[in-house]
């Protein structure tokens, strides 16, 4: 089911034991809505039931931002993010870098979802999947899916950030996407 929401208002009896993808364009409010469903999480599941992977890089020109600038603690449930996250279409001048900056992001991501993996819990929330599906793998972002009762994400799907100097990295995260699409009982549309 798709849902264009135009208010960024998710219910959590929408997401409680489903499968749920956030798309939308750079600066639409993805992370703020999963911020607020996870509030909402933590009133009705013990917290060491839920894990947060935070992909997203700090904020950068108004866009990108990690649940923790919604939130006012992530002591109560797993939370699980990269040290340095990489912004590869805007602070990449080439297709050299962009590639470069996509390769460290995929490193810094892969244990961390393999982490979940080995220890999995009901929910996962994954903020910014998009970030390691540039280069990564969907199946073992699928296989998290499957771990999980109730799974959430957020992906970019816009054309801000299209811009890619020919690494082809926006295609391959775009087609991604679509593909991930199918695995979902909702897709909401921020955009």
């Amino acid at each position: 089911m798709i849902k264009n929401n135009l208010e960024t208002k998710l219910r959590l009896s929408e997401v409680l034991g489903k499968k749920v993808l956030i798309l939308g364009e750079a600066g639409s409010g993805k992370t703020k809505m999963v911020a607020q469903i996870l509030q909402e999480l933590r009133a009705v599941v013990k917290p060491e039931e839920i894990t947060v992977i935070d992909m997203a890089p700090e904020r950068v020109r108004g866009l990108g931002g990690k649940i923790t600038d919604y939130l006012d603690t992530v002591n109560n449930f797993r939370y699980l993010s990269p040290k340095k996250v990489y912004t590869p279409r805007i602070s990449g001048a080439s297709t050299e870098e962009v590639m470069q900056l996509a390769i460290l992001n995929r490193r810094a991501v892969e244990p961390l979802i393999k982490e979940y993996i080995q220890s999995p819990t009901n929910v996962l929330i994954m903020n910014d999947v998009t970030i390691y599906l540039q280069l990564g793998n969907l199946e073992t972002v699928l296989k998290c899916v499957r771990l999980a009762r109730t799974f959430l994400a957020t992906a970019y799907y816009g054309k801000k950030l299209a811009e890619d100097f020919g690494s082809g990295i926006s295609a391959r995260e775009k087609m991604l996407v679509e593909e991930m699409v199918s695995f979902m009982d909702l897709v909401v549309r921020t955009s």
